[in-house]
């Protein structure tokens, strides 16, 4: 599977569970209010299991079940991502430094709040937010590069930024969660990430003309000591995707390929049937 394909399977990945939601809103607005069932072309999967003789009580405990947990995940992980962000906007304001945060926003031609600049000892490089992201930068990545290597890792952020990763990021990480039973999401969540850090990583080489900067702004984050783990939804520099990211600094004609994951595919189209179908 080359890097198109991963992109259209992470839009199916967006439609289909809207899909499904939405057909989980109308079943609990139907049964709420007691409304005249609104048909739909899943209507004749019902037939279906009407066939099997699958008992009314359980396809309606477990239908209830798999909603409620849904939409508890959903909300959950909103109101969680909501208060990260606060905190997160608060920290940023306590640590950030203002004279670096308008120097390099300057230097770099981004706009107002695009780009923030704190001062706190360990390498830190993400964009956060998701509607409006903005790139992090820590004092203590400016002292550990050289100039053109924070070059890099800046033009490697400003794609983040461009493209609204975070918000990719987090969209499959609800998914993959609140919808665990289906199993290809779960799979689009861990493998689209790499494909937007290889794609950030193409972006910084190209307005870099050369893979050397970022390849050892990348090796000297490898030597590190983890930092601390951040739990807002965020696109980082140096997290994710080592191995094969390091493979396409070495040979940037490399294409990006997985295997399709067949099983799951079919697994989850069946899951898919059966609970629109019980819906």
């Amino acid at each position: 599977m080359n890097e198109s394909r991963l992109k259209w399977l992470y839009h199916a990945t967006l439609v289909m569970s809207g899909v499904l939601v939405g057909q989980m809103l109308i079943y609990g607005i139907q049964h709420l209010y007691r409304l005249k069932p609104i048909f739909n072309v899943f209507d004749l999967c019902v037939v279906l299991f009407k066939g099997l003789h699958v008992p009314a009580p359980i396809a309606w405990n477990v239908v209830n079940a798999i909603i409620l947990y849904t939409f508890g995940a959903l909300v959950w992980m909103a109101a969680e991502h909501a208060l990260n962000s606060i905190k997160a906007k608060k920290l940023v304001s306590l640590f950030e430094d203002p004279l670096l945060t308008l120097q390099y926003r300057a230097h770099y031609q981004l706009r107002d709040r695009q780009i923030h600049v704190i001062s706190y000892p360990d390498p830190i490089a993400m964009t956060i937010g998701l509607w409006k992201p903005r790139v992090i930068l820590s004092t203590g990545l400016i002292r550990m590069l050289e100039a053109n290597e924070l070059h890099a890792v800046i033009e490697h952020e400003k794609c983040h930024l461009e493209h609204r990763d975070p918000l990719a990021i987090f969209m499959l990480s609800m998914i993959s969660n609140a919808m665990w039973y289906i199993p290809i999401f779960n799979w689009v969540a861990d493998k689209y990430p790499i494909m937007i850090e290889i794609k950030a990583d193409k972006y910084a080489i190209t307005q870099m003309e050369q893979s050397v900067d970022l390849g050892s702004a990348l090796l000297k984050l490898l030597k590190q000591v983890p930092t601390p783990r951040i739990t807002l939804s965020h696109a980082s520099f140096a997290e994710s995707s080592m191995n094969v990211r390091i493979m396409h600094i070495l040979d940037p004609q490399m294409k990006l390929s997985f295997k399709w994951p067949l099983a799951r595919i079919i697994i989850s189209l069946l899951t898919i049937i059966l609970l629109v179908g019980l819906i």
